[in-house]
């Protein structure tokens, strides 16, 4: 039972993760959806698909069944019918009689992706903060537990601006800069409260409010370009229901109605025909 669990949660995580990694074909065809878009659409378009199916290759499929042939040979047997017969249901089939084998190919899909997330996150950082990335590096053979502290320190301190470095390097930019600033102004506190000069302690106190004068104009910067990104999306919301409401008053049109109807119910019988359904 706690197995199951843990792959059912390892399933979910991957759906997440990988829906964040690859493009969604449901958004990079959102426009032209809601373009051909009908009164018989099941549900309204979403900006967004928050899960995916786990797409498999050919050859990790293969890799299930060889695993799961060791443990139920029966059915595997069925499956591999199945398989011929309805690529689809032998799909739905396999996930859930093969958790085990899925699972493991769910960890190494996930264990691929950290490794990559951390190598381009790295390559970002060295080009970035090319010293820190130095410092960091220094670690690596001299003491790697300090190295994995570090790095998660460094993670944790970038990790959004390097996300949001995909999306918006112009903000990702910004950020940057007041990283470096509050690291800079930290750094003249620190100098500050140590000095027992009065003189060396109003020098740097003036180049502390220099520094808070740069702090002040980046955050207005960051300030006005989320405004702006946010003016943006209420026009697309504008458009949206601009859209919408031309569609409502389309469809109530009594004349509108009664073609879609009629339309609808010549597709629904070919399509019958065609297919054979019950």
């Amino acid at each position: 039972m706690e197995t199951s669990r843990g792959i059912i949660l390892a399933l979910a995580i991957a759906a997440a993760i990988i829906s964040t990694i690859l493009p969604c074909p449901a958004d990079e065809q959102n426009t032209k959806e809601q373009d051909e878009q009908s009164i018989w659409t099941e549900a309204e378009p979403r900006e967004r698909s928050m899960r995916r199916r786990l797409e498999l290759s050919e050859e990790e499929i293969n890799r299930i069944m060889e695993g799961f042939k060791k443990r139920n040979p029966q059915k595997a047997k069925e499956l591999e019918e199945l398989r011929k017969k309805d690529p689809e249901k032998f799909r739905n089939e396999l996930e859930r009689h093969a958790r085990e084998e899925f699972g493991e190919i769910v960890r190494e899909r996930i264990n691929k992706w950290r490794e990559q997330r951390k190598a381009d996150f790295l390559q970002w950082f060295e080009e970035n903060e090319p010293d820190r990335a130095q410092e960091l590096d220094g670690f690596k053979q001299r003491s790697p537990d300090h190295y994995w502290r570090k790095y998660e320190f460094i993670w944790r301190k970038y990790r959004h601006i390097y996300e949001e470095n995909r999306r918006n390097p112009e903000l990702a930019s910004v950020l940057l800069e007041d990283v470096k600033l509050k690291d800079r102004r930290d750094e003249l506190i620190q100098k500050i409260k140590t000095t027992k000069s009065r003189r060396e302690r109003e020098k740097l106190t003036a180049k502390l409010e220099e520094v808070i004068g740069l702090r002040y104009d980046v955050i207005l910067r960051r300030k006005q370009m989320v405004f702006e990104r946010l003016l943006k999306r209420l026009d697309d919301l504008r458009n949206q229901i601009r859209k919408s409401r031309v569609d409502i008053h389309k469809y109530q049109d009594p004349q509108t109605k009664e073609a879609n109807i009629k339309q609808r119910t010549r597709e629904l019988l070919e399509a019958k025909e065609k297919f054979g359904w019950d």
